[in-house]
């Protein structure tokens, strides 16, 4: 069985056409979906956050 994808926090550039996660993770938007579900979050991107202030 396989596991649940997580769900990640983070930003995209219009320049480099990549999302980056908070947790260092790099994905390219081109082709990629964006998931409907919110849960599981990714424990470290949910840290980040909240050290962030939540912002």
């Amino acid at each position: 069985m396989a596991s649940k994808p997580l769900v990640h926090r983070g930003s995209s550039s219009w320049w480099s056409g990549t999302f980056t996660t908070l947790c260092g993770q790099k994905f390219p938007l081109k082709g990629s979906k964006n998931p409907w579900f919110t849960n599981p979050r990714c424990p470290a991107c949910e840290a980040i956050h909240r050290a962030n202030g939540g912002k």
